[in-house]
């Protein structure tokens, strides 16, 4: 399991979301507004709270 931070993929909507599961859950999670969620941060639910800070490339 894991916990990310998102964005949503659309420049105009200021959408954020916080969500937990499997990197493919992670993967498929998709915006109200229909585009797609980046993810920010991820970290493993592995008690050590590391986490991974994932760079946006446009």
């Amino acid at each position: 399991m894991f916990h990310a931070m998102l964005i949503c993929s659309d420049g105009d909507c200021a959408e954020a979301f916080e969500a937990w599961g499997s990197l493919e859950e992670l993967e498929a999670l998709a915006c109200d507004c229909g585009c797609t969620l980046e993810i920010l941060t991820l970290g493993e639910g592995d008690g050590n709270e590391a986490r991974v800070e994932l760079q946006l490339v446009r």
